[in-house]
């Protein structure tokens, strides 16, 4: 999310945490014929991240009790989704002390929606009227993606009560009329891939994997102002499905496995082979190549492979179904193994303008492609 002032997603801070996840022994040996990534330096690494980004003045919104942080796009928003994957495919139960202040936070978030916009919780960005518009759209996406996973993740067979709130407030925001009827106001800094005026679709699809993705709350026969909703939403995705670049139609993907209606299998088919066309000789694939992007600093993209973008293309072409046997695949995957730093992490750049990988705001493209790293290995 935007580099200045992280946006993304929002969620509030300074719950007492609940225990810590076990995590893999460095010792642990791959799957026969398989390189081993070393899933501890990888916890470690993502565990470390997400206390700096709490610990970051820079994110802090609200007051007291209900000040807050934001859960960005790149750091905390990926942490999320990939930490209880991580934790899970080592056997532990119990959530990291990360995982469970990020839960119990959204759901703050989520029950206190009507005071958002007040010094007391803050929303997003509330700078001017277009800005608090983007902000209640962008976070009401994003916590309905929390709970719906975390809904999943916990083995639950319909939506908590949280999860239940976060949706109507999701409905609440859905744009109604208009040229973008059916998704969602979101934050544009003019940043790729997150916060950026074509980031509205990447959002869209984020939503729809999160209806399709909450145990039991879409199914045959659900409620008629939710199925209208979601009609909507559909409508969108496909309306204006030309003319997206490839990181949006990969988001797309993710979305039509798990809402119905989206894609067809031939345009499923399209997508696949897409991503599929844009791999490296070495096996990764680079962000730079899934969309049209310039730097504003005036220096070229990287040409090499990086962490997240191929991360993440593993991930959308397992979830869609291609077997870990195919061969793009099965490179994609050695790329990974072979690719991690020592320090536990997978690198990313920013197709925004060059950093310095070392700083904080430098690692945040490399949070994100360790997140979705561990994700693509973990199928």
């Amino acid at each position: 999310m935007r580099l200045t002032s992280f946006g993304g997603w929002l969620l509030v801070v300074g719950l007492a945490a609940r225990g810590t996840g076990g995590i893999a022994s460095a010792d642990d040996k791959p799957p026969a014929g398989e390189q081993a990534w070393n899933q501890h330096r990888a916890a470690q690494y993502l565990d470390e991240r997400a206390k700096t980004w709490f610990e970051f003045s820079g994110a802090g919104r609200g007051e007291a009790e209900t000040k807050s942080a934001c859960i960005s796009c790149h750091t905390a928003g990926p942490y999320a989704l990939a930490r209880p994957v991580l934790r899970k495919s080592n056997g532990a139960t119990q959530p990291t002390v990360y995982e469970a202040r990020f839960i119990e936070q959204t759901k703050i978030r989520v029950e206190h929606w009507d005071e958002l916009d007040s010094p007391k919780f803050r929303l997003l960005y509330d700078s001017d009227e277009q800005k608090k518009k983007e902000s209640w759209g962008t976070e009401a996406v994003m916590n309905a993606m929390i709970l719906a996973f975390d809904d999943r993740n916990a083995g639950r067979e319909r939506p908590s009560d949280s999860a239940r709130r976060a949706f109507a407030n999701l409905w609440r925001t859905q744009v109604s009329e208009g040229a973008h009827q059916g998704s969602w106001d979101w934050l544009n800094f003019q940043l790729e891939p997150w916060e950026a005026e074509d980031a509205r679709y990447f959002g869209a699809a984020m939503a729809a994997i999160a209806v399709g993705t909450a145990p039991g709350y879409y199914t045959p026969g659900s409620d008629a102002e939710i199925r209208q909703k979601v009609t909507l939403l559909r409508g969108y995705l496909k309306d204006h499905l030309a003319g997206q670049n490839l990181f949006n139609r990969a988001w797309l993907l993710w979305a039509a496995r798990a809402l119905d209606g989206l894609l067809t299998l031939d345009e499923q088919t399209v997508v696949i082979a897409d991503l599929l066309k844009t791999q490296q000789a070495d096996g990764g694939w680079r962000l730079a190549a899934l969309g049209v992007f310039s730097r504003g600093d005036g220096t070229p993209q990287d040409e090499t492979s990086d962490g997240y973008a191929t991360g993440l293309v593993l991930h959308v072409l397992q979830t869609a179904g291609v077997s870990k046997n195919d061969r793009g695949i099965a490179n994609g995957l050695s790329w990974l193994r072979e690719n991690q730093s020592p320090t536990g992490e997978w690198r990313g750049s920013s197709v925004n303008k060059q950093r310095d990988l070392a700083t904080h705001v430098g690692r945040f493209m490399s949070d994100a492609a360790t997140a979705y790293a561990v994700l693509a290995l973990s199928h």
